[in-house]
């Protein structure tokens, strides 16, 4: 993670980046009772390829024959995004080692804006987490991660309110959204494809 090579992240969120390019970090947060330090830098194609590899297979897991589609479309996805300024993706350590990758998206700019009453400065953040870290489950490190992100993100003066989405067939991150201040929004979906919307406005209470 030291190296006197990365290119500083200066600007706005979104904005676009060269693919090709390790940035440094824009955000770092020690949490002293779990003896751990958390940091975030913009995602490098050819430093973080293994990583997307991991991050694709956990969209179907347990279908190794698709590994390689997977893996292509999800590189492709990110690095189309990441020449953009409809969002960005972030690579996230948990004491150096690599723990979970995190997107955020201008909502005005995506089809979610239509789907509810969106605000100005509001941005959708997509965490997906390692299932290990260091050879650690990683939910050990969630409520850390969950609340590392809002810290980070909110320091953009850009950034009024945080949405993320949560499929309601799946509530494990639900405990960990809601201690770190995302607070129930509202339904979106139809017939058994639903998800709760989240949000944050900066506040823990």
């Amino acid at each position: 993670m030291n190296d006197d090579n990365k290119r500083p992240f200066n600007g706005e969120l979104c904005q676009p980046l060269n693919p090709d390019i390790k940035y440094g970090e824009i955000c770092v947060k020690r949490f002293l009772d779990e003896g751990i330090t958390l940091s975030l830098r913009p995602l490098s194609l050819p430093a973080d390829e293994p990583l997307l590899r991991q991050f694709a297979i956990l969209e179907l897991p347990g279908r190794k024959e698709l590994e390689e589609a997977l893996f292509r479309t999800k590189k492709e996805e990110l690095g189309l995004l990441i020449l953009s300024d409809l969002g960005q993706s972030f690579m996230g350590f948990i004491d150096e080692q690599p723990a979970f990758l995190v997107t955020i998206y201008r909502v005005q700019q995506s089809s979610l804006g239509r789907r509810y009453a969106e605000q100005p400065g509001d941005y959708k953040i997509r965490l997906e987490r390692l299932p290990m870290v260091g050879g650690r489950d990683s939910d050990v490190f969630a409520p850390a991660i969950w609340q590392a992100c809002p810290d980070c993100f909110f320091a953009f003066p850009e950034v009024g309110r945080l949405i993320t989405t949560l499929d309601i067939l799946q509530p494990g991150e639900k405990q960990y959204c809601r201690a770190a201040g995302f607070r129930p929004l509202t339904r979106i979906g139809v017939g058994h494809d639903w998800e709760e919307l989240y949000v944050h406005t900066g506040r823990r209470s």
